[in-house]
């Protein structure tokens, strides 16, 4: 083999591996609602039964791939297309480990986002396609879901309000 056939076969590796590493980094900032799920049942088991997690799917077909409807619906979440988790609390990369969410502190200095009615006026606007304007007072109690009574034992920082 020649020096330069060599030098061209590690650029190409080098160039691969890149192309690789910055793709995964960009893709493993999101953690996905399963992940939540792992340890945050109660929460899982109320964003499964809501509109939010079948939000994607409440899109016409032809608009399913549509970024102007994504930013909302929510279809470049990991997993299942819908409004997940990480839509309203931030991507879960830094504090989705289990040291971090005992650290009230620490989950929200790396990422973890309190919910509040700004959050959701993020995708609930009065450019929206809606039937009835959006109103927290009447929304915020059909998705509200905090801790169930195994999380606060284990200490977990769960929602802040």
């Amino acid at each position: 083999m020649t020096r330069k056939f060599v030098l061209a076969v590690a650029a190409v590796v080098a160039l691969l591996v890149g192309t690789v590493l910055a793709a995964s980094e960009t893709s493993t900032s999101l953690v996905g609602a399963a992940k939540c799920g792992e340890c945050h049942r109660a929460a899982f088991d109320a964003w499964q039964n809501s509109p939010h997690s079948k939000s994607n799917a409440a899109l016409p077909e032809d608009k399913r791939s549509d970024p102007r409807c994504l930013r909302c619906h929510g279809g470049a979440q990991v997993g299942t297309g819908g409004v997940q988790c990480e839509s309203c609390h931030g991507e879960g990369k830094y504090y989705a480990r289990r040291h971090v969410m005992k650290d009230r502190k620490l989950d929200r200095i790396v990422g973890l986002a309190d919910v509040t009615e700004k959050t959701c006026r993020r995708c609930h606007t009065g450019d929206a396609p809606t039937i009835m304007p959006f109103d927290w007072e009447r929304s915020w109690p059909l998705i509200s879901h905090g801790m169930d009574s195994k999380e606060k034992v284990a200490g977990h920082s769960g929602e802040g309000k």
